[in-house]
């Protein structure tokens, strides 16, 4: 149930019969080479459409951008910053406080967005309202650890064929192009993170400072195909169908 696609005597009545509300977070950045920029936003939006064939629930016009400056090196990446999110998404989940949303679940599909919802859910908390984070790649990996991976690798790139093959460019998949921008002592070692005698030391700086490609992570995207994504991606989407089911029943 989209939010923009019902009247106001229809969302009046959802709300007098459920508490529950839901809300997609994305982002528009780098995926590697051969991903498009809108994963973080398509995989969320996808899912939606899974869960909406499983369960009921209100779902309000997601957020196609997110959090994202380290990325901004890259062409078409776009940050709106913490600062903006947190306003955002204040503002949004007041709206739908206002009209009797009690839980508000996020289905969020940016790792760079959980610091500014951490803080969004622990001020809902002083509301009386319980937000809940559903980032999609971290229940993939619980799910099946083969299906965990890093950022535009094999996980995402799967997710991606089960959305949109024509959006994949298999064919464009490179190396993850590592530099190691601090010298050879300090080889990079994924996100904001460099090695030191074995030991992984934060060093937060733009992404494309220590990788010319974009994509980081253990799971290589050439090993994604479509039957992976499909598995995965259903896979989720029950889980969080099972989840609205049984979280409707918790009193708030």
């Amino acid at each position: 149930m989209r939010l923009s696609q019902m009247t106001c005597e229809e969302v009046r009545t959802y709300f007098q019969e459920s508490d529950m509300a839901l809300l997609t977070v994305g982002c528009l950045e780098n995926h590697g080479s051969h991903n498009v920029l809108g994963v973080d936003t398509l995989v969320p939006e996808k899912l939606l459409s899974m869960i909406e064939e499983k369960v009921r629930i209100a779902a309000a016009p997601g957020i196609p951008y997110g959090v994202c400056d380290d990325m901004t090196g890259y062409s078409g990446s776009i940050s709106i910053g913490e600062e903006c999110m947190y306003m955002l998404l204040t503002r949004i989940t007041d709206g739908l406080i206002s009209h009797g949303a009690k839980k508000i679940l996020f289905l969020n599909g940016h790792g760079g967005n959980i610091p500014t919802l951490n803080r969004v859910c622990v001020e809902l908390s002083k509301k009386g309202v319980v937000g809940v984070q559903l980032n999609w790649w971290i229940m993939a990996g619980q799910l099946n650890p083969d299906w965990a991976g890093g950022h535009g690798g094999g996980e995402e790139t799967a997710a991606m064929l089960a959305v949109d093959p024509k959006l994949v460019h298999m064919d464009q998949i490179r190396s993850q192009e590592l530099i190691n921008d601090f010298g050879e002592d300090f080889p990079t070692a994924g996100f904001d993170r460099i090695l030191f005698k074995g030991i992984g030391i934060p060093v937060p700086r733009y992404v494309d400072e220590y990788t010319t490609n974009g994509w980081i992570g253990p799971d290589h995207p050439e090993k994604a195909t479509q039957k992976w994504g499909e598995d995965m991606l259903n896979a989720v989407a029950d889980y969080i169908a099972d989840f609205i089911e049984a979280f409707a029943k918790v009193k708030k």
